[in-house]
């Protein structure tokens, strides 16, 4: 909660549309509306390779 709820002031615009938009009911409709696409989640065997290859070529 920001310092301007607890002081009962409203929220700025900005503080709004990111309540907004972070609203797990509202992503969908914001993504549709805004055209943006959702990156699926890898399947864990996927990531675990992806982390494998990264710390494979941190080492190099």
């Amino acid at each position: 909660m920001s310092n301007r709820d607890k002081a009962g002031q409203k929220p700025s615009l900005a503080e709004a549309i990111r309540q907004f938009i972070n609203d797990e009911d509202n992503r969908p409709h914001v993504h549709k509306l805004l055209g943006l696409e959702v990156e699926p989640e890898l399947p864990p065997t996927l990531a675990s390779l992806l982390e494998a290859i990264d710390r494979a070529k941190r080492r190099e």
